[in-house]
């Protein structure tokens, strides 16, 4: 299966779906703060463009990728939820990012366990793991209510204190 851009899931508050300029913005302005660090920022603008290239650009290269989200009532970003897996990496990594505007709300776990359920329905992934740095304790809660358990360190890891956490298999899932 291949795709060139996300489709479009719908949650019960959030719309997951490809790339779009107003998404761009929003990231780039997000990456430019220390709200950032934990996916190494703060970086330029330049930067967060070439990432939201990178992302929607492994649609096309995997077939599946990262979904951008917004709040379905406002149409607002607020933030990047789904599938990473660089080339660099062995496996898929289930990820999300909110912005801090949006934080607090259950967005995370929300979009994050949408995308999980459809990346194990559509895809037929194997079961997902997360990376998380140990300091990153709002992303370690929402691992721990998408039923993750900490699987152990992650190396290389840069120097960082990251874990990789094993999300549940379909039949497990939370």
């Amino acid at each position: 299966m291949t795709l060139t851009a996300a489709p479009t899931l719908v949650s019960a508050r959030l719309t997951l779906g490809p790339a779009t300029l107003a998404h761009a913005k929003a990231f780039m302005a997000f990456v430019t703060t220390d709200a950032a660090r934990f996916i190494g920022g703060p970086a330029s603008r330049d930067d967060g463009w070439d990432s939201v290239c990178a992302h929607a650009g492994q649609w096309l290269l995997r077939g599946y990728g990262t979904f951008w989200v917004s709040e379905t009532a406002t149409n607002a970003p607020v933030g990047r939820v789904g599938i990473f897996h660089p080339d660099r990496r062995a496996e898929a990594e289930l990820s999300w990012v909110i912005y801090p505007a949006h934080e607090g709300k259950g967005y995370a776990t929300e979009a994050a366990r949408h995308a999980r359920d459809w990346a194990y329905a559509t895809l037929g992934l194997a079961p997902l793991m997360s990376l998380i740095d140990t300091a990153n304790t709002a992303s370690a809660r929402v691992a721990e209510k998408l039923d993750a358990t900490i699987e152990a360190r992650h190396e290389p890891n840069g120097g960082k204190d990251i874990l990789r956490w094993r999300h549940p298999g379909p039949k497990g899932r939370a």
